[in-house]
């Protein structure tokens, strides 16, 4: 027993005399010196954080560059994987990559998915490119809401095809058995109430779409700055020239004529649709009391409803104009960031550019 204790009472006086010993060379040692070797210690990792982003940039360039080829050629699904590559290895400015891959996504018309990515964009966008965010966000909302409104029409052509068939079920009249079957196994056979139900359900879908495309128009960042006057002769020459007066009056019509802006439209619709799930939920209840029978039809005694594709093609030259108005230019084809605009590297730069098709604001 001794024995062992004399050899741990040794070993501990070993490990006394090295910490002394290390100490004394440590006090020995200039104390710039022992700062310098600190720092020394320490500076591994910004040099490592710098070389990594460093190499970033060096991989994000070459993959932006082929991504917006890509964007540029047509080639919409393979600009949307390249531009998903790019966006999960940007580290710097992330809403660039979130906003690239959504805008491709708009063009190849998953608009769906170019909200979601355009609303992760709109998370971290600093406030000199929101409108661009936002513009684009508003196109792809637009574009998903006449999807949706579209698939509620498709529904309710085939609510009356399935009324019919019932009808002639009913009266021993040949009808199309495929339209009384389950849409899948299991499922219960479908009938008129439950399918209005889902065609006023996707016409509310749609009325959010449109007010969410409202709320990305009313966005300040988009809102055109008020004129700051300047007066002098400029504005009296204009006066000169105008003529002034009653001719302007009985040629302009004064502002009651004035086009509704893009927001007002969007606003229009979203009001449209509401009624028009309204009336059709009216019908589902009325199709679930077994009342259906002399019910107005959706949306008779309104407006007729506007053709869609002329619809789109006024919201586009509005939203042209107001691009001009607040000084964007460019046509209705939202364009990626990062290119040869104001960014000085592809993808990463010191400033998201628009490549040179057009202005930032692709209304």
């Amino acid at each position: 027993m001794s024995g062992k204790r004399d050899q741990a009472r040794r070993a501990q006086q070993k490990a006394v005399r090295n910490r002394a010993a290390r100490e004394a060379r440590r006090r020995a040692v200039p104390a710039h010196v022992r700062r310098r070797r600190r720092l020394l210690r320490w500076s591994w990792l910004p040099a490592l954080v710098l070389l990594g982003l460093a190499v970033n940039l060096l991989t994000i360039g070459p993959g932006y560059r082929e991504a917006r080829a890509a964007y540029d050629a047509g080639e919409e699904w393979e600009a949307v994987d390249l531009f998903d590559r790019v966006d999960g290895w940007t580290f710097v400015e992330r809403w660039k990559g979130a906003f690239n891959a959504g805008t491709a996504r708009y063009r190849a018309g998953m608009y769906g998915s170019a909200i979601q990515h355009l609303d992760e964009a709109l998370e971290s966008v600093p406030d000199e490119h929101r409108c661009d965010v936002q513009t684009n966000r508003a196109l792809a909302l637009q574009a998903e809401e006449q999807d949706t409104r579209e698939e509620a029409e498709e529904q309710l052509a085939y609510v009356e095809e399935l009324a019919a068939a019932l009808a002639a079920q009913a009266a021993g009249e040949p009808y199309d058995a495929e339209l009384l079957e389950p849409p899948y196994e299991g499922a219960d056979d479908p009938t008129v109430a439950d399918e209005l139900g889902f065609a006023g359900f996707l016409l509310r879908m749609a009325a959010d779409h449109a007010a969410l495309a409202a709320e990305a128009l009313a966005d300040p960042a988009c809102t055109p700055p008020p004129s700051q006057g300047g007066g002098g002769q400029d504005e009296q020459d204009q006066q000169d020239q105008g003529g002034g007066g009653q001719d302007e009056q009985d040629q302009g019509g004064g502002g009651q004529d004035a086009a509704p802006t893009p927001q007002q439209e969007a606003e229009q619709r979203m009001q449209e649709l509401l009624d028009l799930a309204t009336d059709v939920e009216r019908l589902a209840q009325a199709a679930q009391d077994g009342t259906l029978e002399g019910a107005p039809t959706p949306g008779a005694g309104g407006q007729e409803a506007p053709d869609p594709a002329q619809a789109e093609a006024q919201r586009q030259e509005a939203l042209a104009e107001r691009n001009q108005q607040a000084g964007g230019g460019g046509g209705g084809q939202p364009a990626p960031s990062g290119g040869d605009g104001t960014g000085t590297t592809p993808g990463g730069g010191d400033g998201p550019g628009t490549g040179g098709s057009g202005g930032t604001r692709n209304w």
